[in-house]
């Protein structure tokens, strides 16, 4: 797998779990309700990351149930196993599940780091049971077109470019139901979530916990004025200013019951 720029030990980043944990698990959770998810299921995550989706379908699973919360990395997930919640450690792009076929295979936040991201789809696919689902949820960077002031709109266009140069594709989303549909998948639901928000909420503490990790390489490989970083973490700080950044589109899919 290819270098994850985010890497667990950077400073701040279990506290940049945990804030898209809380930004994200709500609109995850009811895309994941629409595929019928109930007692018995066997469920597989890839990139659990802190692993609070994994802790919520064990729940949705019951006891009957069990789900296995994977991470090329699983140090942050010490001590959330349980009688139906395995962590394992996983590598998407050169592991195989031995444990497959699923009843629902997940992926969050992850597919837009991995150049091999059409490839692992596939690979998705292939384990779903038939007439199991698949849940896909990526970004879309399309609000930035519209951001201001402009100097925050050239911001967002370094950090997309500087993003691209380490295979990073911040446009994903919108391109899963497409792979989907070409394997073959059905009753494709996708859906995009952009949030406003403001200086001081939990989703701009987000972006502030994540460009504060990564500052010195925006800097230094993206050409980032340090003016222009200060420029956002004080936007980030006032309640009065008000953006959008990033859609999350959640896309669900279903396996044909025939083989």
């Amino acid at each position: 797998m290819s270098k994850y720029v985010w890497q667990h030990d950077l400073k701040g980043e279990a506290d940049r779990l945990r804030l898209m944990s809380n930004l994200l698990d709500p609109s995850s959770e009811s895309h994941l309700l629409r595929t019928g998810i109930s007692n018995g299921w066997r469920c597989l995550e890839i990139g659990a990351g802190n692993g609070s989706l994994s802790q919520w379908l064990a729940q949705r699973v019951g006891p009957a149930g069990h789900v296995i919360a994977s991470d090329i990395n699983t140090d942050l997930m010490g001590g959330i196993s349980s009688g139906n919640l395995e962590v394992r450690k996983f590598d998407v792009v050169h592991d195989e599940p031995p444990d497959a076929p699923f009843d629902l295979v997940a992926i969050r936040a992850l597919l837009h780091h991995l150049p091999e991201r059409r490839t692992i789809v596939s690979k998705m696919v292939r384990w779903l049971k038939p007439g199991g689902f698949i849940f896909v949820q990526e970004p879309d960077f399309y609000p930035t077109w519209t951001v201001e002031p402009a100097s925050q709109k050239h911001f967002w266009e370094q950090f997309i470019q500087w993003a691209a140069s380490h295979q990073i594709d911040y446009y994903v989303g919108r391109n899963i139901p497409a792979w989907l549909q070409q394997e073959g998948l059905l009753d494709i639901r996708s859906e995009g979530h952009a949030i406003l928000y403001n200086g001081g909420s939990q989703f701009a503490e987000w972006w502030d916990c994540g460009i504060r990790e990564i500052a010195d390489k925006l800097q230094s490989e993206g050409g980032v004025s340090q003016e222009t970083l200060d420029e956002l973490f004080g936007y980030y700080r006032d309640p009065t200013y008000w953006t959008t950044t990033i859609s999350f589109t959640a896309t669900t899919a279903q396996r044909s019951i025939r083989p």
